[in-house]
């Protein structure tokens, strides 16, 4: 681990890392501590000032470069003044329920996801927590580099053009479903049941090797143990014409983007630095953790459905057509 990376970047990256770092551990404490305090809401404010100062500053940040000066993630940059402004709003309007789905967005997709994307090989916090290959940029070809700003740009723009869309349509999914609904069963699980046909492709086509399908099987049991645990205490409201009252939820946004995270930075390594997927682990983790997250969206959804072997209790509500 070495500092020097961050010490030679731009005042603009070193005012963002000093944003961020102090905003995930603040934040990490809010959703920890005791809510409604001065203390809590004292914190929260300077977490609310952070967050917007990781935001503004990211937009002066250009190590990537596929539209003009931007890419895709200032997507999130975007997405996070929209948090912010959520989380406040929320605040304001006493909607306590809002407010804390919004702060765990926040937290887990403009931190933990965003966060994530940074320390890819050629990012900088990359080489402050790996430290550097040694390697320059403007000699060794893109494909072959562990770092620096040439494997980042190779990273993004041999990225198919599909996969940006796809990003932007899953956070608008997960979004959604932080709201109350009522669904269909089917519907409920038509989301789950294409991520687990997606996770499990490999199995059909014949294309994994022994040690992963053994990653596969612990992720998806893992998963699915760790759905089900989370819906324990949960009631599952049913209507008439097989629907299902669905309560809003961030796990699924957190969920999907994290899926959409592990599967393009398995790609990306494979691409700059291809020896580390054959590391021991490596390659495995890669599979177990999709797989892992799919499985948790599909124990919820059938635990949403009533059908939950670890509940502690059940409810079977039958309403009125016109409720």
């Amino acid at each position: 681990m070495t500092l020097e990376p961050l010490l030679n970047a731009s005042p603009a990256i070193q005012l963002h890392v000093l944003a961020v770092v102090p905003a995930a551990v603040i934040d990490g404490i809010l959703l920890l501590g005791r809510k409604g305090t001065p203390a809590h809401r004292s914190a929260g404010r300077v977490w609310i000032a952070l967050m917007l100062l990781a935001a503004l500053s990211s937009f002066f940040i250009h190590t990537i470069r596929l539209w003009g000066p931007f890419s895709p993630i200032h997507l999130l940059s975007v997405l996070t003044l929209v948090g912010v402004f959520a989380v406040v709003w929320s605040a304001r309007r006493r909607d306590f329920i809002n407010h804390q789905r919004a702060v765990k967005s926040l937290y887990f997709g403009a931190i933990g996801i965003a966060g994530g994307f940074s320390f890819l090989p050629g990012r900088i916090m990359h080489e402050v927590v790996f430290g550097s290959a040694g390697a320059s940029a403007a000699s060794v070809p893109p494909t072959t580099l562990a770092t620096g700003p040439a494997a980042a740009v190779y990273i993004v723009t041999a990225a198919p053009v599909w996969v940006w869309p796809l990003l932007i349509a899953l956070i608008a999914l997960g979004v959604s479903r932080m709201r109350d609904r009522v669904l269909p069963v089917w519907r409920l699980m038509l989301l789950p049941a294409l991520l687990m046909v997606a996770m499990l492709l490999p199995v059909l086509t014949g294309g994994i090797d022994a040690s992963g399908l053994s990653a596969m099987a612990a992720g998806l049991g893992l998963g699915l143990a760790a759905g089900f645990m989370t819906m324990r205490s949960a009631v599952a409201t049913r209507l008439e014409g097989n629907r299902v009252l669905v309560r809003g939820e961030v796990i699924s946004l957190l969920a999907l983007l994290a899926i959409f995270a592990f599967r393009f930075a398995a790609g990306a390594i494979a691409a700059v630095a291809p020896d580390l997927m054959e590391r021991a682990g490596v390659r495995e983790l890669f599979v177990a953790a999709p797989v892992f997250l799919a499985s948790v969206m599909a124990a919820r959804a059938l635990a949403q459905a009533g059908y939950n072997p670890l509940a502690r209790k059940s409810r079977r509500l039958t309403l009125e057509a016109e409720c």
